[in-house]
């Protein structure tokens, strides 16, 4: 007389498969597409290379009224926090726009039992420096041709999963498109507010070095949030955009007020 084990075992796996196509037998909520939606995305600051400068002399004589004059040596080093602050606000702004709650932060300052993304990145030349066109790389006038390496990590209690890397160039970012007035004013305050909460000056960068920063930080915004789209994590709409299709709320903590010290290292 046969058997009838194979039988039960062919249904018994066909059991399994059905409940993992449908979601069922424990898989982790909100994992449509891949890992469940981080409670938190991280910005971290961004490390320059060293051929990348930022020079703003706008913004150095609006800030040398504020607080007086420095070491000329410093102008660079200051100015160069100063984009940084505003690249990761950029980002910052867009993705709360889009649905993630953003913040500054790194993975030194998760807890064991967080779940979060980390972004971090760094800024290099995107072209071979040579002894011609070293000086040609940065923010400012006559400087360019910069390149954001990033990498978007998920940090959890199960440990860290890298699930993206990506470069955006400077000069392939495209430029925001035209916003009502309460929209963009809005936006601004948001940003400041985030570079006075993280300790930078209130100062607004000059026009041209603040729309290159703006950009790159659009840029890296939109991967990210097209990363969130591809994982299925829910509630993620388009960048410039709140879910329920009105601006967001506006931070009204210390936007206008001065910043009592810079960063460490200025």
């Amino acid at each position: 007389m046969c058997s009838k084990s194979p039988v039960y075992l062919c249904l018994a796996l066909a059991c399994l498969t059905m409940a993992a196509c449908t979601g069922i037998g424990g898989l982790p909520t909100g994992m449509t597409g891949g890992q469940a939606k981080p409670k938190l995305v991280l910005v971290s600051d961004f490390a320059f290379a060293p051929e990348i400068v930022a020079i703003d002399r706008g913004y150095t004589a609006r800030l040398e009224r504020k607080i007086g004059a420095y070491p000329a040596y410093e102008r660079r080093q200051r100015t160069s926090e100063r984009v940084n602050d505003e690249i990761v606000a950029t980002i910052i702004v867009n993705l709360r726009e889009a649905g993630l709650d953003a913040q500054p932060g790194g993975e030194d300052t998760l807890t064991l039992e967080q779940t979060a993304l980390v972004l971090s990145g760094s800024l290099r030349p995107s072209d071979t420096v040579t002894a011609k066109n070293k000086n040609s790389f940065g923010f400012g006038t006559g400087r360019g041709h910069v390149v954001a390496i990033m990498t978007a990590s998920l940090f959890s209690p199960g440990g860290k999963r890298q699930l993206l890397t990506f470069n955006v160039e400077s000069a392939a970012a495209k430029r925001e498109p035209a916003v009502p007035p309460k929209i963009a004013a809005a936006r601004n305050a948001s940003i400041a507010s985030i570079v006075v909460a993280a300790g930078g000056p209130s100062e607004r960068l000059s026009a041209d070095v603040e729309s290159v920063a703006r950009r790159l930080g659009g840029a890296v915004s939109d991967r990210v949030v097209a990363l969130a789209k591809e994982q299925g994590w829910p509630g993620t709409g388009p960048v410039g955009e709140s879910i329920e299709g009105t601006p967001p709320a506006v931070p009204k903590s210390g936007a206008d007020q001065p910043a009592d010290s810079h960063r460490p290292g200025a």
